[in-house]
């Protein structure tokens, strides 16, 4: 027999685990009248589950007088779940921050936790966000580390966590009664790989430059240059963001606009100082290189009966550098990425300060630019060095200490 308090539609039923279930299934005259809500799983916490069905009946009776009137995404089926915390997410002011490019990539990540399959058979997405724990999460960690292709994504778990820890302190700020405090996304033990792109050369930038000059590219061998020098993405220049309009602009000549799409960052790069040029092996190309449209990179294709240019496609691009590299014997490793990670390693070569590196690369945080500079026998040899000066420095200064407090003793003493 039910309670008195047992709310209407509530069922409840013995799991195989031993464990009660509680269900909330609505009147099938309501489903034939069109009603969207339909029966719904309230999870094994019989408060929780009241508290659940409550919220229901009381959407199914605006619905009745409604008659299908819109409803608020508060008052659907699934409110307090995780896929209402990522919706809710993704309609609040901190989704409007994210950039256009990231977009994807947090929308990937969100469907690969949502659509998680539990041990009950339904997909993560649809458990109330109070239900997750620190330990659930921790599973679901090396649960989305399983591929088919590779051994361990251990990047899309991590960034996968990333996302979903952003998506709970945002929404439980604006909704402290649903969504508790502690994250349980937040502090979960990550796992990294050890293979990371090795940083390019100098010689080994341009060494691939020539090498796609060799190849007739004479466009794509701008983009070894640009990635190294200065610091832009490779499927960004790839892709047509930099253009002849942000090239020495007619109100600044002496600068070329980088815009970092991941980031949103504009950085206005100075081309020449009052020393001379900063760049001179990449502005001389630029100055001299043929101009086929509004993109600095370009390729050619014939269309009917004319030559059309277009951006690379991706898969294009790296098939033919990869190709030019492979002739020139240049390193299979030999990237456009490492080129861009040469160059920014080349910063940390230079002993810039972490404020310097984020004005060239683009970077708003220190963290984020830390990444890229990587640890080199060149740094390793200037803080040698350096140390090694402190050592006879201090040495020096003990030698020079006994002397002058004698000298300073026989003064008082006079």
């Amino acid at each position: 027999m039910k309670p008195a308090s047992w709310p209407r539609y509530m069922l409840a039923k013995h799991l195989k685990d031993g464990r009660t279930g509680y269900y909330w299934s609505p009147h099938k005259r309501d489903l034939k009248a069109g009603c969207t809500l339909h029966r719904e799983a309230l999870g094994t916490d019989y408060g929780a589950a009241i508290a659940k069905a409550d919220l229901l009946n009381r959407h199914l009776d605006a619905w009745r007088e409604g008659r299908g009137a819109p409803i608020d995404l508060d008052h659907r089926p699934g409110y307090g779940t995780l896929k209402w915390m990522v919706e809710r997410y993704k309609r609040s002011r901190a989704w409007e921050k994210v950039s256009t490019r990231s977009r994807g990539d947090y929308e990937r990540m969100f469907r690969l936790v949502l659509d998680y399959p539990t041990k009950t058979g339904q997909h993560l997405g649809g458990l109330p966000v109070a239900a997750m724990s620190a330990r659930a999460v921790d599973k679901l960690y090396i649960g989305l580390q399983t591929s088919k292709r590779v051994e361990k994504r251990l990047r899309t778990a991590n960034l996968a966590m990333t996302c979903m820890a952003r998506a709970w302190d945002v929404v439980q700020r604006l909704y402290p009664q649903s969504v508790p405090v502690q994250n349980p996304f937040r502090g979960v033990e990550k796992d990294y790989g050890k293979g990371t792109t090795r940083p390019a050369t100098r010689e080994e930038a341009y060494a691939l430059h020539a090498a796609l000059l060799e190849a007739g590219e004479l466009h794509l061998a701008a983009v070894p240059l640009i990635c190294f020098e200065w610091h832009q993405r490779p499927e960004n220049v790839l892709q047509g963001y930099l253009t002849w309009t942000d090239y020495r602009p007619a109100e600044r000549p002496d600068t070329v606009r980088i815009q970092h799409h991941k980031t949103g960052e504009l950085v206005l790069l100075p081309l020449w100082d009052n020393e001379g040029p900063l760049f001179p092996e990449l502005t001389a190309y630029l100055d001299n290189l043929e101009r086929l449209g509004v993109p600095i990179v370009l390729t050619k294709f014939r269309d009917k009966n004319a030559q059309q240019a277009r951006p690379f496609k991706l898969r294009d691009a790296r098939a033919k550098i990869r190709k030019a590299a492979m002739k020139a014997n240049l390193p299979a490793d030999l990237t456009l990425a490492a080129c861009r990670h040469g160059g920014l390693t080349e910063l940390g070569n230079a002993e810039l300060t972490e404020q310097g590196v984020m004005a060239l690369s683009g970077h708003k945080t220190p963290q984020a630019a830390r990444l890229y500079v990587k640890r080199t026998e060149t740094q390793r040899a200037t803080a040698a060095r350096r140390r090694r000066a402190w050592v006879e420095g201090s040495k020096s200064g003990e030698q020079n200490t006994p002397e002058n407090q004698n000298e300073a003793a026989n003064a008082n003493s006079e």
